[in-house]
């Protein structure tokens, strides 16, 4: 009889299977199959197994055998008979159980991988550039240039004339580096080239025609261009094409309007008007006792900066360029009644709220792994919030935002001093990002103004600004735009775009989380403010 088993071999604890087979020389008929096994054993035969073989026809036992060593199967001729002596035996080796390794299997509902864009070149240039703009990296460029000044040029307007100076080269060197290639060596951390080059390609103010392609090679190379247009030769040979980009900064207004909702300029305008001894307003000046040393440099510094009052851009300009932008208006009496406007962006609050909203659902869907997280309404907002910041892009677009900013970067340097802090006072254990920001933290105490910290108007200008930078340059108007590049733009921002969420709730009392409110944030927070005055 053949006998054969599977798996061979066979090891401790595995299921086997027995395969019993007559040959040529065995009769058919009644057989005896009994296994003999370890004494602590079971036995899959029991005390034995009958079968009827018959002749090509195979009989195939399951057996499972939990100690290793060999068994023996003996074959007896007949049914329910004792074995007897001479009967076939087979001996069946068992091996010991294998130490296998089994490979842990994971089970986990994961998100899929990000999708891919070619605007991730625009995306980090961005960064690096609004990085490059912070004050931190101003203080460094301007502190060199006064700490040397002898005395005698302390006195009279030069020392304010060289802080604003420092400035407005450090904002076109940092915010328009083409135009400013030469010049980008002035900066602490510079922008590689081939960056630059590629986030400028990328923008939809760029052109991809090959009679353009030149100056953007001739940048990467680290070829100085001209400071006012760059010029490329058709390979052909043909007439000239102008570059469009070194007109178009790198800034967002929007950053100037947080910080000036958030009291950075109210709280210049009060200490000068204190140091000129005028008072604003009726009431009793809590400045009063506003006595600054005439032989500590920050005279010298207000002195100037008043001097150049009627150089600087005034309330109503910057207001007026808020609307024309992004249909934000200013609250107060030395801002115009919003009919005097001829151009207002009305569209813009409400599409960039929505984009936030669309974007706040697109995280949620997202993280929750049972759901296929949709990207379409966020390419549509983003082509909507695209086109209404194209529309604003004219007049004064490419220079507004470029004073405004280093005159802006001016006051912060100055409330920055440590003569401000000495007199100011303010709280000591407040971890503020930038130096000046506890001063105008400490004029909202003193004068009674809302009481959110310049910390959360901080965040929405810086952050506020990337945003609408990515927006503004991106391609979003062009019909090859799909919702993966939307998908792409919401996970690399998406801590912007959380923080600007938060930042805007903790000032307005407004939760774009949960819904799409276009108040104008002038009146939410002269509302804020009138409630915590009553309050009080």
């Amino acid at each position: 009889m053949q006998v054969s088993w599977t798996p061979d071999p066979i090891r401790a604890g595995q299921l086997a299977v027995l395969q019993l087979l007559l040959e040529d020389t065995d009769d058919p008929g009644d057989y005896t199959f009994r296994l003999t096994v370890a004494t602590d054993e079971v036995n899959p035969f029991g005390t034995g197994i009958a079968h009827r073989m018959r002749r090509g026809l195979d009989f195939e036992p399951e057996m499972l055998f939990s100690v290793e060593g060999s068994k023996t199967l003996t074959i007896t001729r007949g049914k329910d008979t004792g074995p007897f002596e001479g009967d076939p035996e087979v001996t069946i080796p068992v091996l010991a159980a294998a130490v296998a390794q089994v490979p842990t299997q994971t089970v986990a509902l994961v998100a899929g991988d990000p999708p891919q864009s070619d605007d991730e070149v625009l995306w980090s240039f961005i960064r690096e550039l609004t990085g490059q703009l912070r004050f931190e990296e101003f203080h460094e460029f301007v502190e060199p240039k006064l700490t040397g000044l002898s005395g005698p040029e302390w006195f009279g307007t030069d020392a304010y004339r060289r802080l604003f100076r420092a400035a407005e080269t450090f904002v076109e060197a940092a915010a328009d580096p083409l135009r400013a290639v030469e010049k980008r060596k002035l900066l602490k951390h510079e922008i590689s080239p081939g960056t630059v080059a590629g986030g400028l390609e990328r923008s939809y103010v760029s052109s991809e025609r090959d009679d353009l392609a030149q100056p953007l090679l001739r940048f990467a190379a680290d070829v100085p261009v001209r400071n006012d247009v760059s010029v490329a030769t058709r390979a052909g040979g043909g007439p000239a094409a102008l570059f469009p980009l070194p007109n178009v900064p790198f800034v967002e207004l929007i950053w100037n309007y947080w910080h000036e909702e958030g009291g950075l300029v109210q709280t210049m305008n009060h200490i000068l008007a204190r140091f000129q001894n005028r008072r604003i307003g009726p009431q009793y000046d809590a400045l009063a006792r506003f006595d600054l040393n005439p032989l500590l440099p920050l005279r010298n510094l207000l002195w100037g900066f008043a001097e150049d009052e009627q150089s600087r851009l005034t309330v109503r300009r910057r207001a007026a360029e808020y609307m024309v932008q992004y249909g934000l208006p200013l609250v107060g009496r030395a801002v115009p009644p919003p009919y005097t406007m001829v151009d207002r962006r009305t569209q813009f609050l409400e599409g960039f709220h929505a984009l936030l909203h669309a974007a706040h659902e697109f995280y949620k869907e997202r993280d929750d792994k049972t759901v296929d997280a949709d990207a379409f309404p966020l390419l549509s907002s983003l082509r909507e919030v695209h086109l209404v910041l194209a529309h604003g892009a004219h007049n004064q677009f490419a220079d507004l935002p470029l004073v405004a900013r280093a005159e802006m970067l001016t006051m912060q340097w100055i409330l920055a001093q440590p003569e401000m802090r000495e007199f100011l006072g303010g709280p000591t254990m407040v971890p503020y990002e930038e130096d000046w920001m506890d001063r105008v933290d400490t004029m909202k105490s003193i004068q009674g103004w809302p009481e959110a910290s310049i910390t959360h108007f901080f965040e929405l200008a810086v952050h506020g600004e990337q945003l609408l930078l990515s927006i503004r340059h991106g391609r979003w108007n062009e019909s090859s735009r799909t919702r993966e590049d939307a998908a792409n733009w919401a996970l690399t921002w998406r801590n912007e775009v959380q923080r600007y969420l938060h930042a805007y709730r903790t000032v307005t009392g407004v939760d774009l989380a949960t819904t799409v409110d276009a108040t104008m944030p002038s009146v939410l927070l002269a509302r804020r403010g009138g409630r915590q005055i009553r309050r009080a």
